[in-house]
């Protein structure tokens, strides 16, 4: 009964979640990467190795490099590489985000145009030195809040 003195009801159920899918790729290595080189930092406080901190509260910002912002990270070995990710930061102006993104492997073969945000996208290729370029963007001081780098199933 209610303080309105309304009488209340209620049934039990049982139900049953399903077994979680595992993702198609293995784990992310770019919290273990290396930066080592970038378009340019806004400050410390937005430096680069945080887009690979493995931590979605920092972020990596350049100085209004728009669409001409990038980063290149080591991963210290040439080890395959099923999927990528690159969150995007944003402004509350609307500026910042980065729409698209590319993904240069080993001063080679580019890879993208893809989709920013944070679904991997599912590539194929094996590479130390990864360096990511921002396609398209709305401008200002582009960045990632993380870039990630899964490997294939294992």
């Amino acid at each position: 009964v209610g303080e309105d003195g309304r009488l209340y009801r209620s049934r039990v159920y049982t139900f049953r979640t399903p077994e979680p899918v595992l993702p198609p790729y293995g784990p992310n290595m770019a919290p273990a990467a290396t930066v080592v080189d970038v378009s340019s930092e806004f400050s410390d406080a937005f430096a680069a190795v945080l887009a690979i901190d493995g931590d979605t509260g920092t972020e990596w910002s350049s100085r209004g490099d728009g669409d001409d912002a990038f980063i290149t990270i080591d991963l210290g070995e040439a080890v395959e590489v099923g999927a990528v990710t690159f969150r995007t930061r944003e402004m509350s102006d609307g500026t910042a985000i980065t729409l698209t993104f590319t993904v240069t492997v080993d001063d080679g073969e580019t890879f993208g145009p893809f989709p920013a945000g944070p679904e991997p996208v599912e590539v194929s290729f094996v590479g130390r030195i990864l360096r990511f370029d921002v396609a398209e963007s709305t401008g200002g001081n582009t960045g990632a809040v993380e870039i990630e780098v899964y490997g294939p199933t294992g």
